[in-house]
């Protein structure tokens, strides 16, 4: 059976952890998961709480110190875990667990790239405020000429390993999934739906610099693709 390694990286998210490990767990019956917990020195103890997770579950925990950010994290997580399918999630419950065994049902079907989308049938925002869902909306039309995919926004993926294996990833903010879609060696990639829940507990971590370290980095993939053609 594969082992799908989910990589989440968290920063103050003591709030919600416990449950989306459980929710996790109890929606794996159908394949083997282990989860890296990729803790960025948080304050509200986020990293001791991962630690009690451990001797629970199949869970790993990274403590970074005097180092931030998602995607850095992510590679991070990606050079820890022992699977052959890697994903990522967030610890926030806005990715709801209970929808990771239909991206692995497509895995198992041969993709080797799966998103979890928002824009495709299945798929939609709860309560997201009207101007979270402008700057998505213009991020996504910015990516277009970059891959099809329709939510390359999303934070909720899978991807077998050697997609990634020699590949250079050096993403700036929090969305490593578009480099990945830019830079990985892969064939065939499937989307699926799902409803972005936004956070219930703890507070956003996404701000003008994150905006601005999406702008900077469409620009450096827009000179890779340039590159390559």
């Amino acid at each position: 059976m594969v082992l799908i390694s989910i990589i989440v990286p968290t920063f103050n998210e003591r709030e919600n952890l416990e449950e989306f490990v459980k929710r996790l767990f109890r929606s794996s019956g159908g394949f083997d998961l282990e989860v890296v917990v990729v803790d960025d020195d948080s304050r509200d103890g986020t990293g001791e709480l991962a630690d009690e997770l451990a001797g629970k579950f199949n869970l790993q925990v990274i403590h970074r110190v005097g180092v931030r950010g998602l995607s850095s994290a992510v590679i991070d997580g990606f050079n820890t875990a022992t699977g052959e399918v890697f994903g990522v999630m967030d610890a926030d419950l806005s990715h709801p667990p209970e929808v990771l065994p239909k991206l692995v049902e497509k895995i198992s079907e041969g993709f080797e790239v799966v998103f979890a989308s928002r824009k495709v049938e299945g798929g939609g925002f709860d309560d997201w405020p009207i101007h979270r869902k402008i700057i998505s909306f213009f991020a996504t039309i910015m990516a277009k000429p970059l891959t099809d995919c329709t939510d390359p926004m999303s934070g909720f993926f899978l991807v077998r390993k050697e997609v990634i294996e020699g590949v250079s990833l050096s993403p700036l903010g929090f969305k490593i999934g578009l480099e990945i879609l830019v830079k990985g060696m892969f064939s065939r990639y499937a989307e699926v739906g799902y409803t972005f829940k936004d956070r219930a507990k703890g507070e956003s971590k996404l701000g003008f610099r994150q905006y601005f370290d999406y702008l900077h980095h469409l620009l450096r993939l827009y000179v890779f693709k340039l590159k390559l053609s």
